[in-house]
């Protein structure tokens, strides 16, 4: 009839955000893929939800690609990277460490992959400071207690513009009297020549 919306109808058993994520990444078990395929068939409500999703994770990997943003990353974003063809300079630094790096004109992104222990941290924060310059706080960052390292993906512009420095990368849980220092890495970069 004209002029009459088509009406919305709710979803009675809606996927949860994990469901989604493993159908995307074909991490599940494949006797759940075909279920939640033959759901999102017929569930408006949940495709919309996966194209979302799906949607704001295309946007993280351009701004990342692009280096526009510091941002902490899964493993199944490195993997999609890779597999798209992205040129990945990874670090994988133990607390107290300090590392030698750098990155190259052929590097899509710049990854540190701080190990540390996350069992009952509640809320986390990431604090970079480049010596002499400041510092700069990522708050509640979202961590899995069982997660033994943190993926962190540095814009890249920065470090490519960056001369020789020493960055500081502090995790720190977040607790009622006082945060908590999970673990220091320290990045003595030196840019390569172009």
């Amino acid at each position: 009839m004209p002029g009459r919306h088509p009406v919305s109808v709710r979803c009675g058993q809606p996927l949860d955000l994990a469901t989604l994520v493993d159908f995307w990444f074909r991490e599940g078990p494949a006797s759940d893929e075909e279920r939640v395929e033959e759901h999102l068939l017929e569930c408006d409500e949940c495709s919309g939800r996966l194209d979302a999703h799906v949607a704001l994770g295309e946007g993280v990997r351009r701004l990342a690609r692009e280096g526009a943003v510091q941002v902490v990353v899964t493993p199944s974003f490195l993997e999609k990277a890779a597999q798209d063809g992205l040129n990945t300079r990874e670090y994988r630094v133990v607390p107290g460490e300090r590392v030698a790096c750098t990155v190259t004109p052929e590097d899509d992104l710049l990854v540190g992959r701080l190990q540390a222990d996350f069992k009952a941290v509640s809320r986390l924060d990431v604090v970079l400071e480049v010596e002499g310059r400041g510092e700069h706080r990522i708050e509640d960052v979202a961590v899995s207690p069982d997660a033994m390292e943190l993926n962190l993906a540095l814009a890249m512009p920065a470090m490519r513009a960056l001369g020789p420095a020493v960055v500081h990368v502090r995790l720190l849980a977040r607790e009622e009297k006082e945060d908590r220092l999970l673990g220091e890495y320290t990045f003595a970069h030196t840019p390569t020549p172009r």
